[in-house]
């Protein structure tokens, strides 16, 4: 391609930086049309006598709840086992522990969403507020998935290309199902020299093949083809030991195992006659390009938003009701704008920041956007908190509300269920943005240090090891919404704001408080853990530490810190609830 004079036709540079982008795009609608699958469905079931009447004979609703939370149930054991290569590992129990309880929520709400009530409202909700913005997102990663293999199937007409292989890529993400760590136990008799020795069934592609370890208590014979005398090469020599021997293949084909499709391989032992040897092989086989093990994550994610959302609109109309108009109001707001561009413009601008730190500037680069949109999404948290709930209050807008049949419980529900979506679609929009540039960073690094051409998986990486820390900012968000809310029922915006400005600071210095090398002072001490207690320990949702080890945040971490922001956002939802009950709204 002949390069011309704007920044986004830099030829290879391009391709490289976008096709992380374009990988995260393709699991988008992947997620998406398994979504307009299911909102076809939904829409059939609601018209057909049968499906339509579940929900109104309560023996019928709860047979075919317990199934449908039994079939969604085993739909996630059989990814997460896939995922993990095991069901019974440590890092498989706590995703089962959110599975079970949500499956049940889905499996009877996915009824009361079929049933003839819903018929006219299911489009709406799926059109209009919190999905009307995520449908948006969708339909723009959608184009982008489309154009990439469009330009792509035209060598970008000469000017650009998003992605260079979609094709190669898309048939990686096929072989999926077929990768995993594999383990076969055998026996190998005695083989004579014309024999050729005894074939074992593997099946796999020698180019998927990482490695390929081997352990047996005599010495063997291996090759991909019967062995005997007149071969030179292709044999491996497999030593007698206690311990697997490991053989790592070779990217170039040249070495024992080629990269061709291997149905079977062929062991020797040349032993005494009548005698037999055992031998244990594993073998881990991965796509050409692992990168696309991204795509049905972000696809399973995608289709879980749209699912829960729809299934809780239908479960507690009431608060939906409350929340969605206040998702409404919030989003609508000047501010709220102001916000995403403020995000949006720094997220750029924090790229050509010289952070003179040696070669580590994309380090400087991830915590410095992490941290400005989790202080600009709690900001904003405030903000709604204080105008949806003290002035509604103080303007007795409140009263009106809850002279209709919905109680206190339902208002508090309901305004920090819209609040949390207004601050979810902000950390989806941002937070996308801001991956999108995580995988531009290196690339414009290289060219600042000259150190040549970044390529594009080491911008995948960049970039999605960045996600996790996107997640948990946003569970650090949700437990401000609680605070700030439960604030908002006694007090104005300025208190909002020093108080939750006050838990900030401390919940961040919480360990250092704890650990501090004045410990032997009795009233440091108490006041560690005064505020260890108290306040909410907000350095679990930091992931700086693994930013600087350049490594990826454990599922178990997360899992620990959804049910952690779980606990203490109960914790302050039930006392906005008792600051709530007896205030006086008139």
């Amino acid at each position: 391609m002949t390069s011309v004079p704007f920044l986004i036709a830099q030829n290879i540079k391009v391709t490289n930086w976008l096709t992380p982008v374009w990988l995260v795009s393709l699991g988008i609608t992947i997620g998406f049309i398994f979504v307009l699958l299911m909102m076809a469905k939904i829409l059939i079931f609601q018209r057909v006598k049968f499906f339509n009447t579940v929900s109104e004979n309560s023996r019928k609703y709860t047979i075919f709840g317990l199934l449908t939370a039994g079939v969604y149930f085993g739909l996630f054991t059989w990814y997460l086992s896939w995922k993990t290569g095991s069901l019974l590992s440590a890092e498989s129990v706590m995703p089962l522990c959110f599975a079970f309880p949500i499956s049940m929520f889905v499996g009877f709400g996915v009824w009361r969403l079929v049933a003839r009530r819903m018929i006219g409202e299911t489009s709406g909700l799926f059109r209009e507020g919190f999905l009307g913005w995520v449908n948006k997102v969708c339909i723009t990663m959608v184009v982008f998935t489309i154009l990439g293999f469009f330009l792509a199937s035209n060598n970008g007409f000469g000017f650009i290309k998003f992605v260079d292989q979609p094709v190669e890529l898309v048939q990686s993400l096929k072989r999926l199902p077929f990768t995993g760590r594999f383990e076969k136990s055998f026996t190998v008799p005695a083989s004579t020299t014309t024999d050729g020795g005894t074939a074992v069934d593997v099946g796999f592609i020698g180019a998927e093949l990482k490695i390929f370890g081997i352990q047996s208590n005599e010495r063997l014979e291996m090759a991909v083809f019967p062995i005997d005398e007149t071969a030179t090469t292709g044999i491996v020599e497999i030593q007698p030991s206690s311990e697997e021997m490991i053989l790592r293949q070779r990217i170039d084909g040249r070495g024992p195992i080629p990269l061709d499709q291997i149905d079977q391989l062929y062991f020797r032992y040349i032993g005494k006659e009548g005698t037999e040897t055992s031998v244990n092989i594993s073998w881990l086989v991965a796509p050409i390009y692992q990168e696309v093990g991204i795509i049905p994550s972000v696809a399973v994610f995608v289709f879980a938003i749209y699912l829960l959302y729809l299934v809780f609109a239908t479960m507690c109309p009431k608060v939906f009701a409350i929340a969605h108009s206040t998702f409404k109001t919030e989003v609508n707001q000047p501010l709220y704008l102001l916000v995403l561009v403020i995000g949006a413009l720094f997220t750029v601008g924090s790229i050509y920041v010289p952070y003179n730190t040696f070669g580590e500037d994309i380090k400087m680069y991830k915590d410095s956007g992490l941290t400005l949109i989790r202080v600009l999404a709690i900001f904003l948290a405030i903000w709604a908190a204080s105008k949806s709930v003290a002035e509604e209050i103080e303007g007795r807008t409140a009263l009106t509300v809850l002279s209709k049949p919905v109680g206190r419980r339902q208002f508090i529900f309901g305004k920090v269920t819209g609040i949390s979506l207004a601050i979810a679609v902000m950390f989806i929009l941002l937070g996308l943005w801001f991956v999108i540039w995580t995988s531009y960073k290196p690339i414009y690094d290289y060219q600042e240090a000259s150190k040549g051409l970044c390529e594009w998986p080491e911008c995948f990486l960049e970039a999605v090891n960045v996600i996790p820390g996107v997640f948990l900012c946003f569970l650090e968000v949700l437990i401000f919404v609680t605070i700030s809310v439960a604030i908002s029922t006694r007090l104005g915006i300025l208190a909002n704001f020093l108080i939750c400005f006050s838990i900030y600071v401390l919940g961040h210095l919480t360990p250092l408080l704890v650990q501090s090398s004045l410990a032997e002072f009795e009233p440091v001490v108490v006041f560690g853990n005064l505020i260890a207690v108290v306040f909410p320990v907000l350095n679990h949702f930091d992931i700086q530490a693994a930013i600087n080890t350049n490594s990826s945040v454990p599922y178990s971490y997360m899992g620990w810190s959804i049910i952690y922001t779980f606990l203490y956002g109960s914790m302050a939802m039930l006392l906005a609830l008792v600051l709530f009950e007896d205030r006086d709204l008139a």
